[in-house]
């Protein structure tokens, strides 16, 4: 309860104190992560279909290994909505992009912090990886890059959750 009253006071302050960007995702053909939560590792595609009518078919697919048996927990599995509703919740965007790719370091803020930890390559691609901290405890980390408007690596410590970018294609 303690960390959702704080990151709900955090994504009032950016919503009130942030201008509106926001990565659009129908700018892209199709986005793909590799998910992984505990044990478990699946991939996952977002395609973006323009219709000659107007407007986008948006596909949404996973795809992962079962070993022995499938069971619901596989199946019911949030794959990418964790990563979704904080990397591109468009108030806690406002915030991931604070941070300052070209001369990065710590921000201090209200008992928070985003510290800048090193670059980092994930898979083809090479970011900066810095690490939400809220009274010392590390909440998330991100890997962001300057070229690339999506987030590169997103990361759940406490839930064994990470989410590596795998591939993209844009319109």
């Amino acid at each position: 309860m303690k960390k959702f009253v704080v990151l709900s006071a955090l994504l009032l302050t950016v919503v009130a104190l942030a201008y509106e960007t926001q990565v659009n995702f129908l700018n892209y053909q199709s986005i793909t992560y590799r998910v992984s939560v505990d044990e478990r590792t699946a991939t996952v595609l977002l395609q973006f279909d323009k219709l000659k009518q107007g407007g986008y078919e948006v596909t949404y697919s996973v795809k992962f290994t079962v070993e022995d048996e499938f069971d619901y927990e596989a199946f019911a599995l949030p794959y990418i909505y964790t990563m979704l509703s904080y990397a591109y919740n468009p108030a806690f965007l406002q915030f991931l992009q604070m941070v300052d790719l070209d001369r990065p370091s710590t921000l201090n803020f209200y008992g928070m912090k985003i510290v800048y930890e090193k670059d980092e390559k994930v898979g083809k691609y090479t970011g900066r990886r810095f690490s939400f901290y809220s009274n010392d405890q590390k909440l998330f980390s991100w890997v962001a890059s300057k070229e690339i408007d999506l987030i590169l690596k997103f990361e759940l410590p406490d839930q064994g959750y990470v989410a590596e970018l795998v591939d993209f294609r844009k319109r």
